[in-house]
């Protein structure tokens, strides 16, 4: 197995989504700089015009003072890395190569990439958690790729962003945990992906193509084989929904925000149990005054506890109730699916074809998932319930549940039928995780 062809005769910043995304880095950066600068400069205005008396305005102008300079720091960063970016975009092509994410606990994220030559390449990000977090292939994935890997280079989602810093890692210890690790994701029998075509000059698929036949993309679901994360335990499994109440099944409750409101719930009573025993932040001569670090962080708890209610209340009960009604429905559809990973972060897709037919048939639509807790075969049958509208309208994308071995797969998202722009454009996404398509001949079909 190996990496993904490159582009020829065009560099990687000429992609228009390569582009787009090393401007929206960069003012990224002119907007932290600029928001840290004038929350520094009310900082000091504040100082300067606010008596002592109240103590919680000096802090105020001190939280703000913290805050605005570390934004202002941030954002700074971004300039230089926004120009290394561009040298090194500048200087080579993309190259599309299969992928698996490595979370390290003291030495961040690392991902490790296949080589062209049939190697890896096991490479340290340079990125916050977070943000790497929305295109981390887990447990294995498409990154399209950059640069030397002896020095290092740019990582990016399939189209050309978001974009990453990444360098290799070093250590003959470090290197070798990381290839156990790849070798364990299955990284070596991944199928090549297809190489970046958004270029002016490179392969681009032609008008009118049809996507992949049902073989084609059963075969590689079979070899991208999508499991649920690595765990150090087994989890227990769902509660059933045709017997218990949504708030009971783990992927409803996550869906809905749930978790959300526990936490904020949870910080308000962590804050208050500290505060009334007098552990946080004890002042001898506040005579009883509340301190007024305690008194931000619980001002912020509260806050966060009302934004992710009123995010429960507005959006995420409509929708885990959907999901219910829709997963409830009387009359299930029979069809063959393949499960392949998503373009883009953890989750999967399930390419749906007509239930009855052959190695030859065409995608029907796609059903994109959340990742599935337990164990799914990459191909077989459904059953769809629902096609539930979202919003009443004739046009809007219906809600399905897709029923595999009696248990549900949540989606993430609404049905999208072959024919519509948006299943279109996620088809085609999916067929570039496949790789090139086989050489045809006579009477071959892709």
């Amino acid at each position: 197995m190996a990496g993904g062809p490159e582009v020829t005769g065009v560099c990687a910043i000429d992609l228009p989504g390569t582009a787009e995304e090393l401007r929206r880095y960069r003012r990224g950066g002119v907007l932290l700089s600029a928001g840290g600068l004038v929350l520094a400069v009310l900082a000091l205005v504040g100082v300067s015009v606010f008596p002592e008396d109240p103590p919680w305005a000096q802090d105020l102008a001190g939280f703000l003072g913290v805050g605005g300079g570390t934004a202002f720091l941030f954002g700074l960063v971004r300039f230089p890395y926004a120009r290394r970016f561009r040298r090194i975009l500048s200087a080579g092509p993309w190259s599309a190569h299969a992928a698996t994410a490595v979370a390290r606990a003291w030495s961040g994220e690392a991902v490790v990439l296949a080589a062209p030559d049939g190697g890896v390449w096991p490479l340290r990000v340079v990125a916050s958690r977070s943000r790497w977090q929305e295109v981390r292939p887990v447990p294995a994935g498409v990154l399209w790729w950059c640069g030397d890997p002896r020095k290092g280079g740019v990582i990016a989602a399939p189209g050309g962003g978001p974009m990453f810093r990444a360098a290799p890692v070093r250590g003959k210890a470090a290197r070798r945990r990381l290839l156990d690790l790849a070798e364990e994701a299955g990284l070596a029998a991944l199928p090549v992906p297809a190489a970046p075509h958004s270029a002016p000059g490179a392969a681009a698929p032609a008008p009118g193509v049809p996507a992949p036949s049902y073989a084609r993309i059963a075969g590689h679901a079979g070899a991208w084989a999508a499991v649920p994360p690595r765990r150090s335990r087994p989890r227990r499994p769902e509660a059933d929904v045709r017997t218990a109440p949504w708030w009971r099944v783990r992927s409803l409750r996550r869906v809905a925000g749930l978790p959300q409101v526990g936490f904020g719930l949870g910080g308000l009573a962590a804050g208050g149990g500290l505060l009334s025993l007098d552990v946080l932040w004890p002042d001898p001569e506040s005579a009883g005054e509340t301190p007024t670090g305690a008194l931000f962080m619980m001002t912020a708890a509260v806050a966060w506890t009302l934004w992710a209610s009123f995010q429960v209340w507005y959006r995420g009960l409509p929708v885990a109730r959907m999901l219910v009604r829709a997963a409830l429905a009387p009359v299930p559809v029979g069809r063959r699916y393949a499960l392949v990973p998503a373009p883009v972060g953890e989750d999967v897709a399930l390419v749906l074809f007509p239930a009855h037919g052959g190695p030859d048939d065409r995608p029907e639509g796609v059903l994109p998932l959340l990742p599935p807790e337990r164990p799914v075969e990459p191909s077989g049958t459904v059953e769809l319930r629902g096609w539930l509208d979202r919003d009443g309208t004739d046009d809007a994308a219906p809600v399905v549940v897709a029923w595999c071995d009696d248990r549900p797969l949540w989606p993430a998202g609404p049905y999208l039928e072959a024919g519509t722009a948006e299943g279109a454009a996620l088809l085609e996404d999916l067929a570039g995780l496949l790789g090139p398509a086989p050489a045809a001949g006579p009477g071959a079909q892709g």
